[in-house]
């Protein structure tokens, strides 16, 4: 039996892909139709998420000298709040997600996603591969 894509979250062989995520889900190559992939990319806001982080380290540095003689501690507030704010604008960053979909038996089904770019070209090279070998 030719296994055309094994991961650490799913097996496709020449008749069935199986998926486990939750719960093992295994879907017949032979049934599926219509096989699609959907891309889920992070949005507008991940630019203007970067523009504040930026701008936030920005105001940290100009706040030193025009609040740091009139009070150090205040300046140490203001510098450490906008520093924290600048932290968490640039760390969170949103991934794209991907998911394949695949009409089968009568409905469309969500047969794989990831957030990861090479799992998720690998599990599609290995279903177009099986697909290819049911044609033969």
């Amino acid at each position: 039996m030719p296994v055309f894509y094994r991961g650490p979250r799913a097996v496709i062989t020449h008749h069935v892909v199986e998926v486990s995520k939750d719960h093992r889900r295994l879907f017949m190559v032979a049934e599926m139709s219509d096989v699609h992939i959907v891309r889920f990319d992070p949005g507008p806001d991940g630019a203007g998420r970067h523009l504040a982080g930026v701008s936030s380290l920005v105001a940290a540095v100009i706040a030193v000298p025009v609040v740091g003689p009139a009070s150090m501690l205040l300046t140490v507030v203001v510098a450490g709040a906008l520093s924290a704010g600048a932290i968490v604008c640039l760390r969170s960053r949103h991934a794209g997600w991907w998911q394949l979909r695949a009409g089968y038996r009568g409905a469309v089904v969500e047969v794989f996603s990831s957030g990861d770019e090479k799992e998720f070209a690998e599990f599609c090279r290995g279903l177009v591969r099986s697909l290819e070998y049911g044609e033969v």
